[in-house]
């Protein structure tokens, strides 16, 4: 029998988050334990429980770490290099898509059913509450400056979200993609797959132009 595996408290919590990402990565949310973590890290089976008390705490723990690289991502300076907010405003939605499309993983348990009927942690509440704030703070700068309508900055956020979150999801998914993105019908309506990288920002100059134009103020 092989001898177990010993690790610094703090060093198998992060390898815990690392084997559980790349097993779902791999074969899927639902082929993740508690005991097959242990069995891949070579630890004892009772190991990963003096990190997480289940399932639903590690898929916790995981989200509040992918909300926090998001708000890290959003709240990067060369994200905010204008002095510009509606500039900013638009540059903090390029950065949340380019998260999500470089962070599959993470995004799908950030916003996943299963974070959603868990026991959520106060962390995890914490970090999506501080991401949330980072996008409703660039829409109320934009509101005090005068540069937008003064809608509910609440409305004008969830708004906001909405349609990044399904940008994010249909590039995540494949159903955007580079050849004619924007401009031509969606991946299933076309004949040939294009594996190259969807231009984010190209995708934010159409929508501004379509949709952000709609919100400024009248000068």
């Amino acid at each position: 029998m092989s001898a177990k595996k010993t690790y610094h408290h703090g060093d198998l919590r992060k390898k815990l988050l690392e084997a559980a990402l790349e097993i779902i990565s791999e074969h899927g949310l639902e082929k993740i334990s508690m005991r097959g973590l242990g069995r891949r890290l070579g630890v004892s089976r009772t190991a990963p429980y003096r990190h997480f008390s289940d399932k639903s705490a590690l898929l916790c723990a995981i989200a509040e770490q992918g909300y926090k690289r998001l708000t890290a991502a959003m709240n990067h300076p060369n994200q905010q290099l204008s002095d510009d907010p509606l500039t900013r405003l638009k540059n903090t939605g390029i950065a949340y898509v380019e998260f999500a499309v470089s962070n599959p993983v993470h995004y799908r348990i950030m916003f996943g059913n299963e974070i959603l009927e868990s026991k959520r942690t106060p962390e995890l509440v914490k970090s999506a509450e501080t991401t949330f704030n980072e996008l409703l703070n660039a829409v109320k700068v934009c509101r005090n400056e005068g540069v937008v309508k003064p809608f509910d900055p609440y409305i004008v956020a969830n708004t906001l979200w909405s349609m990044t979150h399904g940008i994010s999801t249909l590039l995540i998914d494949g159903q955007i993609q580079a050849v004619n993105a924007f401009k031509g019908p969606p991946a299933m309506l076309q004949a040939v797959s294009d594996p190259e990288r969807v231009d984010v920002k190209q995708i934010f100059e159409h929508m501004e132009e379509i949709l952000i134009t709609g919100l400024l103020a009248t000068r």
